[in-house]
């Protein structure tokens, strides 16, 4: 959707609800490399640290509170990088107030809160695009492109694990019940959208097994097995219980595709392993910022009009696969 105020070329001004690490550490830097944007604006309950942590231009409003950022008639997109709980009710807020808004996963907590965003950015006629930066890395485009043009024929498996340790962060909003914490839809959301993305399709049934260390506590580690018909299979899991790290392996009728580090590529060297019988070729991707490829496609899908990579659709059976997966588990979702 084009934007009717501004031209192609003019770069979109963002604006920023929150001061999580993601926003300081990340996206912030992303904006300010970014071809086709500008940031302008920062709301934080916590004005005086993002001013201590953040080298930002003097230029840049920051607000204490919220709304003061989604009244600002400078601010043209928004990006919310909130606790998971809190991203439905802001993003819409800031949809009906006229902005553009890119959501960090997972996009909400429930298909109902979802599908009312969806509705909210259509009847306002503002883009809204669910946050999968790794999407736009090298080496995931490189990995769709082979899978669609047949390199390693029909993908019949999907293996894909996330871990992130929080041991020794009891208090890390992620395991927080009221915030909507958990390691599925924290880390292992990514290998429902990579699943999601290769398959392009919904799993059509879903059995999975869930770690909580006590009744009404959020859970640490989830096992789920997918079934997209057809003899089309995925294994993921997702651990905030277990050392970090994250792995991919797609295996096709004629060879198979092993991905390391596929969901937080960037600072790093990542490689594909591309195996076809007794052949192995190594591809490697230098370092390339994914946030900042985010960030440029979203302003340019605003500029021109043309639809985004991830599409509201398939956010929304992704978050009925998690719904699926916590239900299949007996585990209570969303929480409370």
């Amino acid at each position: 959707m084009q934007s009717e105020l501004h031209s192609a070329e003019a770069p979109v001004k963002w604006g920023i609800l929150g001061a999580a690490s993601v926003a300081l550490k990340r996206v912030i830097p992303a904006i300010q490399a970014a071809s086709n944007a500008q940031l302008v604006a920062i709301a934080s309950r916590e004005p005086d640290r993002v001013r201590l942590q953040l080298s930002a231009p003097p230029a840049v409003r920051i607000y204490s509170d919220y709304e003061s950022l989604l009244a600002d008639e400078g601010v043209e997109a928004v990006y919310v990088p909130l606790p998971n709980s809190m991203h439905a009710e802001w993003s819409m807020r800031a949809l009906k107030a006229g902005k553009h808004v890119l959501c960090e996963k997972p996009l909400a907590l429930t298909v109902e809160q979802g599908l009312s965003m969806l509705q909210t950015a259509r009847a306002q006629g503002r883009l809204l695009m669910e946050a999968f930066m790794y999407r736009f890395h090298p080496q995931m485009l490189w990995v769709m492109e082979q899978i669609s043009e047949g390199l390693i024929g029909a993908v019949k498996l999907v293996r894909s694990s996330f871990y992130f340790d929080l041991r020794s962060r009891p208090q890390d909003i992620r395991l927080q019940t009221t915030l909507g914490g958990g390691s599925l839809v924290d880390v292992g959301c990514y290998s429902l959208n990579l699943c999601r993305a290769i398959y392009g399709r919904a799993p059509l049934a879903v059995g999975a097994r869930v770690y909580a260390p006590a009744r009404g506590e959020v859970e640490r580690a989830v096992v789920a097995f997918l079934d997209f018909g057809e003899g089309r299979f995925a294994l993921i899991d997702s651990s905030f219980e277990l050392p970090t790290r994250q792995l991919a392996e797609i295996i096709g009728e004629n060879g198979t595709l092993l991905l390391n580090g596929p969901f937080t590529p960037g600072q790093i060297e990542t490689t594909v392993t591309l195996t076809i019988g007794e052949q192995i070729i190594v591809r490697r991707f230098p370092p390339s910022d994914p946030y900042r490829l985010e960030i440029e496609h979203f302003g340019s899908c605003l500029r021109t009009g043309r639809p985004p990579l991830l599409q509201l659709e398939e956010s929304l059976e992704n978050l009925a696969t998690v719904e699926a997966i916590y239900r299949s588990a007996g585990y209570q979702w969303p929480p409370g």
